[in-house]
């Protein structure tokens, strides 16, 4: 079981997710955007962070940055889950630091095979 937040403006895509993670047997936190991902990541030490690129006050690659800063967080498994499905996105969300990059719709067997493979 790993503690796991998702950041995610869409309130039903995360609910639809922590729902389906939790059922999968994980710990998970949530949060609405970058700036309540970012006090939620600090205060409560996830496993696995999983955010959205796009979002308002602050957006995924911010966060990722800001996350780059923090040496306690650097081991931490990040994964980008964005509607964002060209290259140049993909290929920016990996050059701030993220493990990888996966588009929506969430394909969550996917999903739940990578983190899977990031905490075991």
């Amino acid at each position: 079981m790993a503690k796991i937040i998702v950041i995610e403006d869409e309130s039903e895509l995360r609910e639809l997710l922590v729902e389906e993670l939790e059922d999968a047997g994980h710990l998970m936190l949530e949060a609405c955007d970058g700036v309540e991902g970012l006090a939620a990541i600090k205060a409560e030490n996830p496993d696995v962070i999983i955010s959205d690129v796009g979002m308002p006050r602050m957006d995924g690659y911010q966060l990722r940055q800001r996350l780059q800063n923090c040496s306690r967080f650097n081991g931490t498994p990040f994964l980008f889950l964005s509607a964002f499905a060209f290259q140049q996105a993909m290929d920016k969300g990996i050059s701030v630091g993220a493990d990888d990059y996966l588009t929506k719709p969430v394909d969550v067997d996917a999903l739940l095979s990578w983190i899977d493979a990031c905490t075991t």
